[in-house]
């Protein structure tokens, strides 16, 4: 069998808040073997800390200012209308491709926004945004069906959870991201065995879905904690957490002594807030954004209220392959359902000067309405910058109502945190809510325009299904193998400075528009010593 030079092992959302507490008291006990007889530390997301950007940051060394991809949406070029996108949005060469080309064979597995796959010399089995196990996510195709035969149908990982408003439904949960997880290990275990390829990616996504949607029941202080459920759901972050410990042991069993390791997350995780953000409905009371003035008849309001009606039925009551055969069938439907329940379909473009989009659970960034860049756009050179001004000023006023506590502590200018060709495709502003602010938002409503714009949950435990847990910006970096040092905590790594560090494991220079740097301190000096750091020209 081959040996594998380098495995990364992807573990989507793990944070060292809960990772270090568990090792101390003697858990996760692979974890806490490769970080001991390795190096770990802290990873910085990019910012805003959300998937799309982060994994496309990880596999490029490139901000999205430079790669393309800053959400799960993106809008259509000279329009409002938005679209969902995945990797062909990406507008830069991946670390996957120069390996390729510089003459190593690949192989990554659910690794999210790779689909559609790249056909590369080893293989790619895209993740998240991949349509539907009929989409062709397995490249080169015959390794699908090989997969198939050995291990059984595909399945993708979970999507569309607000079905679990019961006990009973977050235990089949559960136990379906326990089925998941196994099968991602049984065909990483396969791969590593019959397709051996000298770079291998296997990402684990169940992580990031626990936390969102089980954090809560852990955690005493939760505006959600539900005591009654904490014999059922306390331990279910750790459980899952557990069992991705043992099946980075199964992993770390195929590989040789001479492989090098790295365990990696593309963000952290931490709780809610109970404190929600309406931003339309803020900009509209600021008289920056209007809607359109519609006289409805009974009969039109009646549809109206009948499809919002209609879209709560169907999230809390499907479950989520039912969801995921329904949007794939009629994708124009889920564009109006999800467009019913927010105020975007709902704004005057002729009279709006700031906006965002609402439909994701994520809060959004703001965006300017300019003249020129926008179809309808009113907002000219001049208006720009005092606009923004204006409006980050008054993000500053926001308060929470118990505490007098400023809630938005930290605007960015997009021009702050990205650079690049596709910079001015972002937001125009990005407000922190995963470090310094901590605040969740909520869709607006044109007939509720007139509500305060901070509303504060009431803290028992929810009816619906609810997220517990959100986004952090500092992931988790384990480095184990000959070339790293060994018992060292590193500081200051950031996510984008894996690609670079990968291409100067594997001996190759670094293209000189990467924005991420080496990270020197991680080697041992005589790697460093037989291996200096070169650059050469641009990558794209």
């Amino acid at each position: 069998m081959k040996t594998v030079k380098l495995l990364i092992i992807g573990l989507d959302a793990a944070t060292f808040d809960l990772i270090n507490p568990w090792v101390a008291k003697g858990k996760l006990p692979n974890l806490a073997g490769l970080m001991s007889a390795g190096a770990s530390g802290r990873l910085a997301s990019v910012v805003p800390p959300i998937t799309p950007p982060a994994w496309t940051s990880f596999m490029t060394g490139k901000n999205p200012g430079k790669h393309g991809i800053f959400d799960f949406l993106e809008t259509h070029p000279g329009t409002y209308s938005q679209r969902y996108l995945n990797a062909s949005s990406r507008r830069t060469k991946t670390i996957w491709r120069m390996l390729n080309e510089a003459g190593y064979t690949v192989g990554t597995m659910n690794l999210p926004f790779t689909y559609p796959p790249e056909h590369l010399d080893g293989f790619q089995i895209s993740g998240m945004a991949t349509p539907s196990e009929k989409s062709p996510f397995v490249f080169p195709p015959e390794l699908r069906s090989e997969l198939e035969g050995c291990l059984g149908r595909f399945r993708l990982d979970q999507r569309y959870l607000g079905f679990m408003s019961t006990n009973l439904r977050r235990q089949r949960v559960l136990d379906d991201m326990k089925h998941l997880d196994d099968q991602w290990l049984r065909a990483s275990l396969y791969l590593m065995e019959k397709h051996s390829a000298d770079v291998m990616m296997f990402t684990f996504m169940s992580i990031d879905t626990v936390q969102h949607h089980f954090w809560q029941y852990m955690d005493p202080t939760h505006h959600y904690y539900d005591p009654k459920a904490v014999p059922e759901f306390g331990d279910a972050v750790f459980r899952v957490y557990e069992w991705l410990d043992r099946a980075v042991g199964r992993m770390m069993e195929k590989v040789s002594p001479d492989t090098s390791v790295f365990v990696v997350s593309d963000h952290g995780g931490g709780p809610t807030s109970d404190r929600v953000l309406y931003l339309n409905r803020f900009l509209a009371q600021l008289g920056l954004l209007h809607y359109i003035e519609r006289k409805d008849s009974s009969l039109q309001k009646l549809a109206k209220h009948l499809l919002r009606r209609s879209y709560n039925l169907l999230r809390s009551s499907l479950s989520s392959r039912q969801k995921i055969k329904l949007a794939n069938a009629l994708p124009s439907l889920r564009k109006r359902f999800e467009t019913a329940v927010t105020s975007y379909s709902n704004i005057d473009w002729s009279r709006t000067k700031a906006y965002c989009s609402e439909v994701l659970a994520s809060p959004p960034g703001i965006r300017i309405n300019r003249k020129e860049v926008k179809p309808a756009g009113l907002v000219d050179e001049g208006e720009y910058e005092p606009l923004l001004k204006l409006i980050t000023q008054k993000l500053s006023e926001l308060k929470d109502p118990r505490t007098g506590e400023a809630i938005i502590k930290r605007v960015f200018r997009r021009d702050e945190i990205f650079h690049g060709p596709y910079c001015d495709e972002a937001a125009d502003l990005i407000l922190d809510w995963w470090e310094t602010s901590l605040f969740s938002t909520s869709p607006s409503l044109p007939e509720h325009t007139a509500d305060p714009p901070v509303e504060i949950i009431e803290h028992k435990p929810p009816t619906t299904a609810e997220w517990g847990g959100t986004h952090r910006r500092d992931g988790i970096l384990v480095a184990h193998g000959k070339p790293f040092r060994k018992g060292i905590v590193l500081e200051g790594a950031e996510l984008i400075d894996m690609a670079p560090t990968i291409l100067h494991l594997m001996g190759q220079p670094i293209p000189d528009d990467m924005d991420g740097r080496v990270l020197e301190e991680l080697f041992e000096p005589e790697f460093l010593g037989r291996q200096p750091i070169p650059r050469r020209s641009s990558s794209t």
